[in-house]
């Protein structure tokens, strides 16, 4: 990530010298407009060293840097548009005169679309973050009490309470994942009972490990049931 970073700051530094390369070198009619669409075309590609941060703080993921791209894009179509109008009001400045006031407006409408449209981009990002945190904790406890009863799998040495384990886990995993608070209660049933198996299979206890696994079986199916009843809500 940081050699990337390098490399995007070695871009802006090589787009701000060979701009002003060439601003410099070609004979505008240094005006008020010219100075105008300088300023605004160097403010925006400074600010491209700015916006890069601010799409990749905290970009400690590979999905959290895919998520940044979008708004180095808008930064970077906002400069090119910058940078082309800037070059048309220093040509025309160049050749006709005209009021200082007519080189601002459009480069500060270019600058403030630039704005609102990244932190519209910053927005939604964070906005599916919290989604898919959301998601991830609701999720979990099946997650959990499907890993766990896979974990117990090998370790039941009772063939017929094995291939129990196998089919309960199975019907664990193709479940409903996502839990409500409606579900809460059971879920904690569930999850105590979930011990308990884990206990009486530890000990060797065939008899008390089919009993607990039927019992799981049936929670499951009533957890399943309220499933598809709220979602008929």
């Amino acid at each position: 990530m940081t050699r990337s970073k390098t490399h995007r700051l070695l871009i802006v530094a090589i787009i701000f010298a060979v701009y002003n390369l060439l601003v410099f070198s070609i004979p505008f009619r240094m005006g008020a407009a010219f100075w105008i669409a300088y300023a605004f075309s160097i403010a925006t590609i400074l600010g491209q060293a700015a916006v890069d941060w601010f799409a990749f703080r905290n970009a400690d993921t590979l999905r959290r840097v895919f998520m940044g791209i979008p708004i180095i894009k808008i930064s970077f179509r906002c400069l090119c548009a910058q940078l082309a109008v800037g070059a048309a009001l220093m040509t025309v400045a160049t050749f006709v005169s005209f009021p200082a006031r007519v080189a601002i407006v459009p480069c500060a409408l270019i600058l403030a679309f630039a704005a609102v449209a990244i932190l519209k981009a910053d927005w939604a990002r964070d906005v599916i973050d919290q989604v898919d945190v959301k998601h991830q904790v609701n999720t979990s406890f099946m997650r959990e009490f499907h890993a766990g009863l896979l974990a117990l799998v090998p370790r039941a040495a009772d063939a017929a309470l094995r291939a129990k384990l196998e089919k309960l886990s199975e019907a664990a995993q193709y479940s409903d994942p996502v839990s409500a608070a409606d579900l809460a209660a059971l879920e904690a049933e569930m999850g105590s009972q979930l011990a308990l198996l884990g206990q009486t299979v530890i000990a060797d206890d065939a008899d008390a490990s089919a009993d607990t696994a039927d019992e799981l079986s049936l929670l499951l199916n009533e957890r399943n049931q309220k499933c598809r009843s709220m979602k008929q809500r």
